[in-house]
């Protein structure tokens, strides 16, 4: 029995989005929901993914009965990391067929409409996924512990490290040192509180202060920015050597970071063709219109 209903779950570290598409294409309905990363918080992932759906075929005037008239792939952060995908499966879907793979597949998929191209999708987390006559290979996105240079987290705790520095007087003070120490209330017990507990979008959530410094050209803040574009220059070029001729730059700090990237990859930079959430349904067997 063919599905008659299409959804598409990108579910990241920060947020977790959804649409739904008939089997013409006809999108139906979309929602939002709260963070996503399997890995790090399967629990709060799996509700957040189940009431973001829920809400979806909602916003559609749907009865939830119809999710088992559903073919649904999700992509979501930590799906690569060892045993996350596991804890997912186990939950009582409601879907006719799940697909579950992690958010970078999915971006690359919808934005080369499943055809050759790549991607690199930096916000909280980085990973990068290239598509090659059908051969879909992926770099990066084993958390900002080990790696995602240049990701919303790792500038984050970079801006915290260099705040540090800047307050034992090892490096000089900026404004920018300045806004994130006052962040935390000039408070060495408010930092270490928040250390114990943080999670990547914590640590992500100073990255809109650190470009704004960026832009009034503090030296620490393009310091940070720079070192986190290093991460990213690095895996750019593998994926040219690899033979790709396009590259989506995706996620929340994508196009935020091309101002500060190498002119030489300009040529390969393109528009995505669909989002990250198209991939999904694309997956799923579903037709983007």
């Amino acid at each position: 029995m063919s599905a008659a209903y299409f959804l598409g779950v990108d579910g990241g570290g920060t947020h977790c989005r959804a649409r739904l598409r008939d089997a013409s294409g006809k999108v139906l309905g979309e929602a939002q929901g709260g963070a996503s990363n399997i890995f790090t918080d399967p629990d709060e992932a799996i509700a957040n993914i189940d009431q973001v759906s829920r809400a979806t075929f909602a916003q559609a005037g749907l009865d939830a009965l119809h999710l088992g008239e559903t073919s649904a792939c999700f992509g979501l952060a930590g799906a690569n990391m060892a045993g996350a995908v596991a804890r997912v499966e186990v939950h009582p879907w409601p879907f006719q067929k799940l697909r579950i793979e992690h958010d970078g597949i999915i971006a690359c998929v919808g934005a080369h409409a499943g055809g050759d191209g790549a991607i690199a999708a930096v916000g909280t987390g980085a990973v990068y996924v290239v598509s090659l006559g059908g051969k879909l290979q992926t770099f990066g996105g084993w958390g900002f512990m080990l790696s995602d240079q240049g990701s919303g987290a790792d500038l984050g705790r970079e801006s915290l490290r260099r705040t540090l520095y800047a307050q034992d007087g090892i490096i000089e003070r900026t404004p920018f040192t300045d806004a994130v120490w006052a962040r935390f209330a000039s408070s060495m017990d408010q930092l270490h509180r928040f250390a114990e507990t943080a999670k990547p979008r914590d640590y992500g959530a100073l990255t809109p202060l650190l470009f704004d410094y960026v832009e009034r050209g503090d030296p620490i803040a393009r310091f940070i920015v720079e070192r986190g574009q290093t991460g990213i220059t690095l895996v750019l070029d593998h994926l040219i050597k690899l033979g790709t001729e396009h590259i989506c730059m995706m996620g929340g700090l994508g196009k935020a970071y091309q101002p500060y990237l190498p002119a030489r990859f300009a040529p390969y930079f393109t528009a995505p063709r669909h989002d990250a959430l198209d991939g999904a349904i694309l997956l799923a067997g579903g037709r983007v219109a």
